[in-house]
């Protein structure tokens, strides 16, 4: 009875323990979803770490363990414009920052998220504890025995406009210089120079006079040295946007002279130097990997084909939304229209929403295109105008008509010294900029991966592109209105308007010659006219015609051949003559005959136009058969 009666009360204590477990389980999952709720707004605009503890925000600070315990000495992070990469680095800077440099960051309780509870979780039941979560344990145990330990040298490679010019370069390279000074100046308040080698000393009061005869290229490497011979640990190097300088207008990425200075700021600073105890970079693109660090054989790269750890970082997933929408209670928005505008982003296993679109969404109790309307695309824009084979590519894959593969590895060897490698760089781009997403997660050993448009937010933002409009222009619903009153009605005076508009809402930079206006109109019609065949020079009569626009519907009796002249200076030919010169052509070279196939059509519009930089001329004529 009495062995009886032990086993029963050893039963007894045993399930009374695992309620206890699980009571905390449960707690400790309503303190994280309660975590987000004592806090009514959300950070939209906000720029650094340190102002987050205001907002609601969804926390990723358990990601320190993985960047301050691997074995990676030296990231590169890539991922598109306005996911949280900056604060990333922010956050990293004021966990292990020492506590003297820039104080008020680190004033961040991070005992209160999750890298702090989590640790006191598995703390409270250490004895019972699976291999896994002991081994979870230690890493968080390591992580936070640097806690306030590294000098931090956090700089940043922002510019609003790439060099160009060398007055650019020089502009530019004195801006890193002043920046690398006002770090020293940072540290030298700190640091007692008595305490440090001469040589030491001296290079570190150079820096902070901004000395020009200083050899600015060793600045970091310099700085490093420093501040790890005061406070005996290795420097932690936090660099952003280091490719926000890139100008793939020049020959090898960038002017020559800003990449020979940052190769030889970055080379020294990170090669082979015992002063460093970790390095993270920042960036959208792989240039570095391959134009600036291509000798730096220990670059642990996380991209959004190969992300690793760090997948689900970067974006929010369906669980994170939901939470945030319960947080804020909002009823007026629609989560299945948040999701087919802002989802669909595929990095490695994860599947993403975009983050700075849900925020702004979730503030503003509105689903507009908040990502896409946020960013410049001139280069994308420039490209979608010269190239009419990449517009005809883009046009196809918008709608659908035409899939693109791009070889993984490929993706990986963008660049050599001058030239640019690969001959499918703008897709490339489109998948780093976060325009595109995979199809697919990418499988270990797969040689070639598919691309898509990630969401309706992407979709309008391609068809604005393909119209030759900045994502979000509030022109494009004209445009439409103009072109689709034109297809009903056949009044050209509509198609004029669509044209004029997109003309006005366009830089005058991409409209330099007739191919630039031939490319713009086309996107315009096709992305415009879906139930229309919008061909672009093609072989009719005795030439090819610019562009010949074809109803896929039988009842509608009428079609367009337009052809497109350009005068590049006021003092050249008459817009006007220019104009009957382009009507005489369709004419004489009997450009019709492409239509005339088609039984259906009664009555062929001949349009001939002529454009001047934001203005245009026209002449019709109409043909019945």
């Amino acid at each position: 009875k009495k062995e009886k009666k032990e086993k029963k009360e050893k039963k007894e204590k045993k399930e009374k323990k695992e309620k206890k477990e699980k009571r905390e389980k449960k707690e400790k999952r309503e303190k994280e979803k309660k975590r987000l709720t004592n806090r009514n707004h959300f950070p939209v605009g906000i720029d650094h770490f340190s102002e987050l503890e205001r907002f609601a925000f969804v926390d990723r600070s358990l990601f320190l363990k993985d960047i301050l315990c691997s074995g990676a000495k030296h990231w590169l992070i890539l991922r598109p414009r306005r996911t949280g990469k900056t604060l990333f680095l922010q956050m990293i800077e004021s966990f292990v920052g020492v506590s003297t440099y820039n104080g008020r960051f680190r004033n961040i309780d991070f005992r209160s998220l999750a890298i702090g509870t989590r640790k006191n979780e598995l703390c409270a039941r250490e004895q019972t504890l699976s291999i896994e979560e002991k081994e979870e344990l230690e890493e968080l145990r390591t992580t936070w025995s640097k806690r306030s330990q590294h000098p931090t040298i956090y700089l940043t490679f922002h510019t609003d406009k790439a060099p160009c010019t060398e007055e650019e370069a020089d502009v530019y390279i004195g801006h890193i210089k002043e920046k690398m000074s006002k770090i020293a100046k940072t540290y030298s308040r700190m640091i007692n120079r008595e305490l440090l080698p001469h040589d030491l000393a001296t290079n570190l009061e150079r820096m902070e006079r901004l000395d020009l005869d200083y050899a600015w290229h060793s600045s970091l490497s310099d700085m490093c040295e420093i501040v790890a011979e005061f406070y005996g640990k290795g420097a932690v190097i936090l660099i952003d946007e280091y490719d926000s300088c890139l100008n793939f207008e020049k020959k090898g990425g960038m002017h020559p002279k800003v990449k020979v200075f940052l190769t030889a700021l970055l080379c020294e600073a990170l090669k082979s130097n015992c002063f460093v105890h970790k390095s993270v970079m920042m960036g959208i693109t792989r240039f570095v990997k391959n134009g600036l660090l291509s000798g730096l054989n220990n670059l642990f790269v996380s991209d959004v084909i190969s992300p690793g750890v760090l997948a689900p970082v970067f974006g929010f997933s369906e669980d994170e939304v939901d939470m945030l929408v319960k947080h804020k209670q909002i009823s007026n928005v629609s989560r299945a229209r948040m999701r087919e505008m802002y989802s669909g982003y595929i990095v490695g296993n994860a599947r993403l929403y975009n983050p700075w679109s849900v925020m702004y969404c979730l503030e503003g109790k509105e689903t507009e295109a908040f990502w896409s309307a946020s960013g410049t695309v001139e280069g994308i824009l420039r490209k979608l105008k010269s190239d009419f084979s990449t517009l005809s590519s883009v046009a196809k894959f918008w709608k659908g008509e035409e899939k693109v593969v791009i070889n993984v590895y490929k993706t990986r060897e963008v660049f050599d010294d001058n030239d640019v490698l690969l001959k499918d760089f703008f897709w490339v781009t489109l998948l780093q900029t976060g325009f595109l997403t995979v199809a697919k997660p990418n499988r270990y050993g797969t040689k070639s991966l598919e691309l898509k448009i990630p969401n309706k937010e992407m979709s309008e933002a391609f068809e604005n592109l393909l119209s030759g409009l900045l994502p979000g222009d509030k022109s494009s619903e004209d445009v439409k209105s103009f072109l689709l009153s034109f297809a009903t009605s056949g009044n050209v005076t509509d198609l004029v308007s669509a044209m004029e508009k997109v003309l006005l809402a366009s830089s005058s930079k991409n409209l330099t010659r007739e191919q630039s206006y031939h490319n713009l109109l086309f996107g315009m019609l096709y992305s415009s006219l879906p139930d229309w065949i919008i061909t672009s020079e093609g072989e009719s009569g005795h030439g090819y015609f610019d562009i010949c626009m074809i109803p896929k519907e039988k009842n509608k009796k009428f079609a367009v051949v337009i052809e497109l002249k350009h005068s590049l200076k006021e003092t050249e030919t008459d817009l006007q003559q220019l104009a009957n010169l382009a009507l005489n052509q369709i004419q004489k070279k009997m450009y019709t005959n492409a239509v005339k196939e088609h039984k259906n059509i009664t009555r062929i519009i001949c349009l001939g136009v002529a454009f001047r930089k934001k203005t245009l001329e026209y002449v019709v004529k109409y043909e019945n058969q």
